[in-house]
């Protein structure tokens, strides 16, 4: 392979982690014994299996968003576009290619563990759950997908905001809350009836393109395809850093331990069949560290422009991807401080730069009330700080030049190294216990959660996710870290392990979200489980090829450690397969739909504030998913039957439905009015939620709904 020395991988402070002498222990000596590197300069079978994958993935998903930003979404445009932009990716790669060539190797061992790794993922997650209520945020996502397919449009205008009555007034529309319609279903503009759904747009847009490919089925093989994806990228991620700290076999090794802890962890399988955004944001931030990685060992420049492009195509999906956009920023502030930004810096930030523009329009502005709600910096907050750090940079390049130069070269002598790595470990070991003692030290912690002060749980974090990782295997993920910080550094393992120990600092701060489970865990699936299981594999890889005195002494223990978290892993996840979430609740919303006939129905839904309501879950699929028009009835009792007639004049020609629960006829509607058209009644599935324990088990949800219809109409 030819390789240009000025491309090299160079050392660097622990906070850039970006660069350092890739030499690595051999599975042959005592801790600290010391032996030349293998050769990491070439591009495997493996990262072209993985990478490549997500990057079709990544690519078809932010054209879709385009063309639905653009009001022009259809299957055969994002395909189109979708290739484009990967034929663009290539061109530019050959190009890159020519001047520094990498070598591909076809690395067959990786390749068989990868897909392995990602049958037994397949195996427990196809295909994802039959989610068609509007509970919680994924039901919310699936009937966005859905409208953005009939639309081709990521907003739509509502009749019911948009239409005038004779005299020129709008029609009386009760409202769910203060700008929405229906939780998730917010007003963008009321007089023209304009909605934007709320979230970021890039998830409902590729489930509204895997809609177009097979409907529902579509989208149910989308979601799970996101997790498998994740297991292939870190799979190959691991292999390249199990070999960095301890060589080919232990790089094997932990490719093999973290992707079998991954593909069965039961965070990641609930994930990988929940049609939320986090299991694409994971495989997104492991394709974005697989691309850093593969850049800092090979040289290639490609690597480093497609994780910029990679962490763009993340903040498009969801908002608190803007903290890897600002830890970019950082790095790369640092890189300039220091001197040694090169062109593999360069690549990155013109990948980023290229999806910038388009995720602050949708940040900003498009989504700007979801953004704002959130409590992300402002727009103005964000130039401030790339601005300022981006000077301080200059400054401290200019002036500071000599004591920067003799930092860098006191970090590259084998004791300095020892000494901060130690730092780092007392420093992860002390924030983890302090972690699991927060209750006891501090106290019970609350927050506000629909208006109403509740216990936050944010002091037992640790102790929570500990019932999905175990005790042991957070023992297991601070030896991986002593593997990484005591051993001679590697810039590529630290360009992994130092954000994901940031994010999860950050994470494991507070959850800010509801408390219960499972939905309390789907914070930490994207960034700080992959992190965990990168060490705990680390840690597995090593210990498998120490050797005291020529004998390998920890292989039976470290095989019995994987055999044992794997175990406990499958115990929580494998009823998961035989659950399917919501399922029976599509064919509901048929149902309802299909009283309309051919013409466009008007359902008026009786108001239920909580909880697992008839109008809570299929209100929306009704409207969004079924082009009928939903809205609530009035709270007021006395104003029921005024609406009904107000609506029933207005929309002539097209049946009017009042839709309630299992009390019946809403009070203050006359029964000589309407005729009962259906009684539905079933038992949906729903796994437990808790609040103090593991769910483990799924339980029936009775529905029970009636349908009128409106005489006359």
């Amino acid at each position: 392979m030819e390789h240009n020395q000025a491309f090299a991988p160079r050392p660097v402070a622990t906070l850039c982690a970006v660069t350092s002498t890739l030499a690595g222990p051999t599975s042959s000596g005592a801790l600290g014994d010391e032996a030349p590197a293998a050769d990491h300069r070439v591009l495997t079978g493996t990262d072209l299996l993985a990478g490549g994958a997500v990057l079709a993935v990544a690519l078809l998903a932010w054209a879709s968003l385009v063309l639905a930003h653009l009001g022009v979404h259809s299957l055969a445009g994002a395909v189109g576009l979708g290739l484009a932009m990967l034929g663009v990716v290539g061109v530019l790669a050959v190009l890159a290619s020519r001047r520094h060539r990498v070598r591909v190797a076809a690395d067959p061992a990786g390749i068989v563990v990868a897909v392995l790794c990602a049958a037994v993922a397949a195996a427990l997650t196809f295909p994802g759950f039959s989610y068609g209520v509007t509970d919680k945020d994924p039901g919310g996502y699936v009937a966005h997908a859905v409208e953005i397919a009939h639309s081709g449009d990521y907003t739509f205008t509502d009749p019911l905001l948009a239409d005038r009555l004779p005299n020129g007034q709008p029609l009386d529309v009760q409202l769910a809350s203060p700008g929405a319609r229906f939780p998730g279903v917010w007003i963008k503009d009321a007089p023209t009836g304009k909605i934007v759904p709320q979230f970021y747009h890039l998830w409902p847009a590729l489930l509204a393109t895997a809609y177009d490919v097979g409907g529902y089925d579509g989208i149910r093989f989308a979601v799970p395809l996101m997790g498998v994806l994740a297991v292939l990228l870190l799979v190959a991620l691991l292999r390249r850093l199990g070999d960095a700290v301890a060589g080919p076999t232990a790089g094997l090794v932990a490719a093999g331990a973290g992707g079998l802890l991954l593909a069965t962890n039961m965070l990641q399988v609930w994930q990988a069949r929940y049609p939320t955004t986090e299991v694409l944001a994971e495989a997104l931030y492991l394709a974005s560290l697989l691309g850093i990685v593969i850049a800092l060992q090979t040289g290639w420049r490609p690597a480093a422009g497609l994780a910029g492009l990679f962490v763009g195509i993340g903040w498009l999906n969801r908002a608190d991807a803007l903290l890897l956009v600002l830890l970019s920023v950082g790095v790369g502030a640092a890189l300039l401080a220091t001197r040694r930004w090169d062109s593999r810096a360069t690549w990155y930030a013109a990948g980023l730069a290229v999806v910038v523009p388009h995720a602050v329009l949708q940040a900003y502005d498009l989504a700007r009330f979801y953004t704002l709600g959130n409590n992300v910096p402002t727009l103005s907050t964000v130039v401030a700080v790339t601005v300022g750090l981006f000077a301080a940079a200059l400054v401290c390049r200019l002036l500071l030049r000599r004591p920067i130069a003799w930092l860098l070269g006191l970090l590259e002598h084998r004791s300095t190294q020892v000494v901060a790595g130690l730092v780092v470990l007392v420093g992860a070991t002390g924030l983890m216990a302090l972690g699991f003692l927060r209750a006891r030290l501090f106290g019970a912690d609350y927050f506000l959660y629909n208006g109403a002060s509740v216990r936050s749980y944010d002091e037992q974090i640790l102790t929570r996710l500990a019932w999905f990782f175990t005790v042991p295997g957070f023992v297991l993920m601070l030896l991986g870290l002593a593997v990484v910080a005591v051993r001679r550094w590697s810039g590529a393992v630290w360009a992994v392990v130092v954000p994901s120990l940031l994010l999860f600092a950050v994470y494991a701060y507070t959850a800010k979200n509801s408390t219960r489970l499972l939905w309390w865990t789907r914070r930490y699936v994207p960034t700080v489980l992959p992190g965990i299981l990168v060490l705990v594999a680390l840690a597995l890889a090593f210990a498998f090829v120490w050797r005291f005195r020529g004998r390998a002494v920890l292989r039976v223990p470290s095989v019995l450690a994987l055999v044992a978290l794997v175990a406990v892993f499958l115990s929580q996840s494998w009823p998961l397969r035989a659950h399917d979430e919501w399922k029976g609740s599509l064919e509901i919303s048929q149902q309802i739909a299909d009283l309309s006939g051919h013409a466009r129905g008007v359902y008026l839904w009786e108001y239920q504030p909580c909880c697992n309501g008839t109008t809570q879950l299929f209100a929306t699929p009704v409207w969004l998913a079924h082009g009928e028009l939903s809205v609530l009835l009035p709270l007021a009792v006395e104003n029921r039957t005024p609406i009904v007639k107000e609506y029933a004049a207005h929309f002539t020609g097209e049946p009017l439905f009042i839709v309630a629960g299992k009390s019946g006829l809403p009070a203050g509607l006359d029964p000589a009015s309407v005729t009962q058209v259906a009684h539905i009644t079933a038992a949906l599935p729903m796994w437990d939620e808790s609040d103090t324990e593991r769910p483990s088990k799924a339980r029936r949800v009775p529905v029970e709904l009636r349908v009128w219809r409106v005489n006359g109409t």
